[in-house]
C-alpha cells in the first residue's frame, strides 16, 4: 500500500517512497538539463548579438570620424589640421557615452558646438585677441546668434536619438544575457 507516497495515487499502487524519489530526482536533472540548455542557446545568441551589434556601431563610428576627418582635411586643409582636436574631442565623448560613460550627450554636444564657435570666431578674427570671458560670453549667446542656422538643433536631436537607442539596445542585450545567466544557476 502507499499510504506514505507523496505524488503517487495513496492506496493501492506499485510505487514506492523510493521510487518517488529517484523519479523526483531524475525529473528535476532533466528539467535542470533542459533549462540549462535553452538558456544556453539564448546566452549564446544575446552574447553574439551584442557583439555583432557593437562591432557594427563602434565601426560606422569610426568611419563618420575618418569620413569627416578626411572631408575636411581636403576642404580646410591645414586650418581644420589645427583644430581637429574639438571633433576628436566630440567623437572620444559620443563613444564614451555609448560604452556606458557617464556622458551628458546633449550637454555634450552643446559644448562642441560653443568650442566651435568659440574657435571659429577666433579664426575669423585673428587680429584680434580675445579673453576667455569674452569668447564664453559669445558661446552663451549661440541659440540666438545662430551661426550655424539650424544645424546643431537637428543634429542635436538626431545624434541624441540615435545613441539613445544604441545604447538602450546594447545595454538590453547584456541584461537579457545576464539574466539567462541568471536562471541557468537557480537551484530548483
Amino acid at each position: 500500500m502507499g499510504e506514505h507516497l507523496r505524488v503517487c495515487p495513496q492506496g493501492y499502487t506499485c510505487c514506492t517512497p523510493d521510487m518517488e524519489e529517484k523519479l523526483g530526482q531524475q525529473s528535476k536533472l532533466e528539467y535542470e538539463n533542459l533549462v540549462e540548455e535553452t538558456s544556453r542557446t539564448l546566452r549564446t545568441t544575446l552574447v553574439s548579438r551584442h557583439q555583432q551589434f557593437d562591432e557594427f556601431f563602434l565601426e560606422l563610428l569610426d568611419n563618420s570620424e575618418k569620413s569627416l576627418n578626411g572631408m575636411f582635411t581636403r576642404t580646410y586643409g591645414k586650418l581644420y589640421m589645427q583644430n581637429r582636436e574639438l571633433f576628436q574631442d566630440l567623437f572620444t565623448e559620443l563613444k564614451r557615452y555609448y560604452t556606458g560613460g557617464n556622458v551628458n550627450l546633449e550637454e555634450t554636444l552643446d559644448d562642441f558646438w560653443s568650442r566651435l564657435l568659440e574657435r571659429m570666431f577666433q579664426l575669423i578674427n585673428s587680429q584680434y585677441h580675445f579673453t576667455d570671458d569674452y569668447l564664453e560670453c559669445i558661446s552663451k549667446y549661440i541659440d540666438q546668434l545662430k551661426p550655424f542656422g539650424d544645424g546643431p538643433r537637428k543634429l542635436k536631436a538626431q545624434v541624441t536619438r540615435a545613441f539613445i537607442a544604441a545604447r538602450t539596445f546594447v545595454q538590453g542585450l547584456m541584461v537579457g544575457r545576464e539574466v539567462a545567466n541568471r536562471v541557468a544557476k537557480l537551484s530548483w
